[in-house]
């Protein structure tokens, strides 16, 4: 069977991280379209477990100056790591704080969730390469996730799983090994006879 849109399908299996990342951003019309992207991820019982928080411009500056005020930033650990923190805040133009909303569910446990969440992400990441940007999904250093989850007022159940941060390349893409082939990681199960 041969794909309706090949080219789609190719553009899709040539996508890769890059960082750093730089302008231009996504525009407005963009971003929604690659939120969007985010709703048909699979999602068992209807949960919608992925909560993301997106800041742009200036806005990342400030996220980044609350975050190093932060009374819990204080600490000799924490202090050497606000330059991590600053690279993470500010270098792409967009950043898209990730988190999985965990509620108890009879039929969708927490793994199914946190499951859901990463797949809403991935399809956000797609969109974005769809889109001629470029995305790098990072988590986010110990203790930076427990200062954003206070900061921009996650909900007690929202878990953060990292940061998405879109743009396009600041630099050149480097010659990448090529992708493992398929059959390095799946197997065709046949039973045995």
């Amino acid at each position: 069977m041969h794909p309706k849109h090949p080219q789609d399908l190719e553009n899709t299996l040539a996508r890769r991280s890059a960082w750093p990342l730089t302008e231009p951003a996504p525009t407005a019309g963009e971003l929604e379209t690659i939120l969007q992207a985010a709703a048909v991820a699979p999602d068992h019982a209807g949960l919608r477990p992925w909560h993301f928080k997106v800041v742009r411009g200036d806005n990342r500056h400030a996220l980044l100056q609350q975050v190093l005020q932060h009374p819990d930033a204080q600490t000799e650990r924490v202090r050497a790591l606000h330059g991590k923190y600053a690279l993470k805040l500010t270098t792409a133009p967009v950043v898209i704080v990730l988190a999985a909303r965990i509620t108890h569910h009879p039929k969708a446990p927490e793994f199914e969730q946190l499951l859901a969440a990463g797949a809403a992400v991935m399809n956000m990441l797609n969109a974005a390469h769809l889109l001629g940007y470029s995305g790098f999904w990072s988590s986010t250093p110990d203790p930076l996730d427990v200062l954003l989850h206070k900061i921009m007022a996650f909900e007690q159940q929202d878990k953060i799983i990292g940061l998405l941060n879109l743009g396009v390349p600041a630099n050149a893409p480097k010659a990448t090994a090529s992708r493992p082939a398929w059959q390095t990681y799946a197997q065709v199960w046949q039973p045995e006879t």
